[in-house]
């Protein structure tokens, strides 16, 4: 997808089209193997009550892409030096140019392998990028405690915080130490359960630089140098 593409809502939803059935299809492939298409899929899926050409046309180019890449696949590799569970954050702040809401992004790996991943825009509007990066940390680490619960069950008790891996320093403060600015006293009490588990030792939180937080795949359309660097670490091949 166009890097900044900002495309808008149609009046009313074309009944000629197979945008949705499309965006279905796209949706299952996301969501099971191709994190990589995840962002663009998720963004044209916005549009599924208000879609005219112009979105079908990048729809299919989606389409064009996974059977051009059709031979990648996401690797799983036996790896015991790497962290048990890991995480990589991120959000694209008021990057939707409709309604200027968030993007959330996040990826969870045991042993370097990927297992789950979202990308999805925020439910309300945040102020700053601190906020909608404490979201995203706050949506990254419920997904990670069912994973914990998971590993529980299978008699597997972590030893060592799950490094979370963020590159918002305001976000990451907030979490450790709760500090709270009168810019960022809005965000909502029930995202501080993030400092909670900071506190109990749940989850370590471990400063990023944002060309290398991998989570970027998943919150915005990204150039293909970085784009390919990125596939290629999360073991698309």
């Amino acid at each position: 997808m166009e890097q900044n593409l900002s495309l808008q809502p149609a009046q009313s939803a074309s009944t000629c089209l197979n945008y949705r059935n499309l965006i279905g299809a796209l949706l299952y492939v996301s969501t099971s193997t191709r994190l990589d298409v995840s962002y663009s899929v998720n963004y044209l899926s916005r549009f599924q009550n208000c879609y005219d050409e112009s979105h079908l046309k990048y729809a299919l180019r989606i389409l064009k892409y996974l059977y051009q890449t059709r031979n990648l696949k996401l690797i799983y590799r036996k790896k015991l030096d790497a962290d048990v569970i890991d995480s990589f954050v991120d959000a694209d702040w008021a990057g939707d140019k409709v309604d200027r809401k968030s993007t959330t992004g996040y990826i969870i790996r045991i042993f370097g392998n990927v297992i789950y991943w979202k990308s999805r825009k925020q439910g309300s509007v945040t102020k700053s990028s601190t906020a909608a990066e404490y979201v995203a940390l706050s949506d990254s680490i419920s997904e990670i405690k069912v994973v914990l619960n998971l590993l529980k069950d299978f008699k597997i008790i972590l030893c060592k915080p799950v490094k979370i891996y963020e590159d918002n320093s305001g976000a990451i403060a907030i979490a450790k130490f709760g500090n709270l600015t009168k810019n960022s006293k809005y965000i909502e009490v029930h995202y501080h359960f993030v400092n909670e588990c900071c506190e109990k030792g749940i989850i370590e939180i471990i400063k990023v630089e944002s060309e290398n937080n991998m989570a970027d795949i998943l919150t915005k359309a990204l150039g293909r140098n970085k784009f390919e660097t990125f596939r290629q670490a999360l073991r698309i091949l």
